[in-house]
């Protein structure tokens, strides 16, 4: 007996037939539907709509601000690029397949080429206050090409988001590189489908090669010469999704709050302690007092209000505030460190000082500080 690429015995010696599995009378013959639908899915030609905004950097000067009424709406415009009719036209294939659809001449025209590099450098591109939205939306001959460059794409995202953004230089090389990448990636769609509107597209690829254009809001202030910015419609968005969801969950966690004082009296310690109010006189006022206030804070900075919501040592943290308030533990001014009165250090900081709190060598002392709190 010998076994095939697939682990089953056969006999060499023996020609082998396929086994055909007979149907049972009855039987309902089974088709993976949900195979073939999902193959036809991926094969299918499918639009990715997206669109992208160029904006105009705002204009901070007093003079402006104090005639705003009777000056001119600003406007301002995007010219052409050495740099980036360069890079764009040098991928001959692609304007063959692009450009004759603007410029209505075929790309095998012996003015072709004179007639795309003519285009490219006589681009002008008026933005006003509202900003300029172009159409980059592409339809893709099959799904699957749009979720393989989708992915690409992604990843160049996340490796500049990865970069250390304390440094200014470590942004710009960064952009550097992305643009490069980004360009490259788009530079080789054609082959895979057709962009709705191929001028705007277009007009979109120069402008992310354009200097005078910010791909970062952290550049804004660090170049005299950036006059633009670029505004991804589709990540504002996402961003106005997830600010949504993070305002509705600081709603639910405020009512959760409400309804447990335990709970209500950690937090709004927390948030005393973060807004800088003393804990002692804060929590003298009246409860519907400390309610609005938390739920103002709660409604302004939502994003801190559930952090301190989730903090699992918060009942801890609260303890510790309390007693500092009351003398019982000591935290000098201008200083993280937490003391006993006696002097002995307890944390370097609230985080230290927890760490001490949990550890079970100091439960006496923990119980004794916590019954102080009872009176």
């Amino acid at each position: 007996m010998a076994q095939n690429t697939n682990g089953i015995a056969f006999n060499a010696n023996v020609a082998q037939k396929p086994i055909v599995k007979q149907p049972v009378e009855g039987e309902a013959t089974k088709i993976p539907t949900a195979s073939i639908k999902v193959k036809n899915d991926l094969d299918e030609e499918y639009l990715d709509k997206r669109d992208v905004t160029i904006k105009l950097v705002p204009n901070t000067s007093l003079y402006r601000k104090a005639n705003s009424k009777v000056l001119a709406k600003r406007c301002d415009y995007i010219g052409s690029s050495v740099n980036a009719s360069r890079i764009l036209t040098s991928n001959k294939e692609e304007m063959a397949f692009y450009m004759p659809n603007i410029l209505g001449i075929s790309s095998t025209d012996s003015s072709f080429v004179f007639r795309v590099k003519q285009y490219f450098n006589n681009i002008q591109i008026r933005v006003e206050e509202l900003g300029k939205t172009f159409d980059i939306s592409f339809i893709y001959e099959k799904k699957s090409d749009y979720i393989r460059f989708r992915k690409l794409e992604d990843a160049i995202n996340e490796e500049f988001e990865a970069i250390d953004r304390r440094n200014i230089n470590n942004i710009k090389n960064g952009i550097k590189v992305k643009i490069e990448k980004l360009n490259f990636l788009e530079s080789t769609k054609y082959k895979y489908g057709r962009p709705v509107n191929v001028e705007d597209y277009l007009m979109y690829r120069h402008c992310l090669l354009y200097s005078a254009i910010a791909k970062d809001m952290s550049l804004i202030n660090d170049n005299v010469n950036i006059k633009f910015y670029f505004v991804d419609n589709a990540k504002e968005q996402k961003k106005a999704v997830d600010m949504r969801r993070i305002i509705n969950t600081a709603k639910s966690n405020f009512v959760a709050c409400v309804t447990d004082a335990a709970i209500f009296e950690a937090v709004f310690i927390q948030y005393c302690v973060i807004t800088g109010r003393p804990i002692s006189a804060s929590l003298a006022k009246s409860s519907y007092e400390r309610e609005n206030e938390l739920d103002k804070f709660s409604m302004a900075f939502p994003e801190k209000f559930n952090t301190i919501y989730s903090d699992k040592d918060k009942f801890i943290k609260a303890s510790i505030e309390k007693l500092i308030a009351r003398g019982e533990l000591i935290r000098p001014i201008n200083n993280q460190n937490i003391n006993l009165p006696e002097g002995e250090l307890i944390g370097a900081n609230m985080k230290e000082a927890v760490a001490w709190f949990k550890d079970p060598n100091n439960n006496s002392v923990v119980q004794m500080l916590t019954n102080k709190l009872k009176y």
